[in-house]
């Protein structure tokens, strides 16, 4: 019974770090969207005025910090809900 406990809690761990790898690549995809963002901002620089440069780069930040905030909490809960879920099992012996 204790190596069943031992292996749920080694899954839910290993389930953590895969998460983690996850939350990198999506960081990485946020990184090519932002980049991407500037490099447009860049392009309204030359075709439009100062105010409709600076609205649309504030959009841009807005819209990552929105992105980063929600994935986050999101990976956090999730591993944490995990993580738990298996010492509570574990405890349970």
């Amino acid at each position: 019974m204790t190596q069943d406990l031992e292996t749920i809690l080694r899954k839910s761990l290993d389930e953590t770090d895969h998460g983690i790898k996850a939350l990198l690549a999506l960081f990485l995809l946020m990184l090519v969207g932002v980049v991407a963002g500037v490099l447009w901002v860049a392009h309204l620089s030359e075709t439009s005025d100062v105010k409709t440069m600076l609205l649309f780069s504030l959009v841009v930040i807005v819209l990552n910090q929105a992105a980063e905030t929600i994935l986050s909490c999101g990976f956090v809960t999730a591993m944490t809900r995990k993580t738990l879920k298996a010492i509570e099992l574990l405890s349970k012996e």
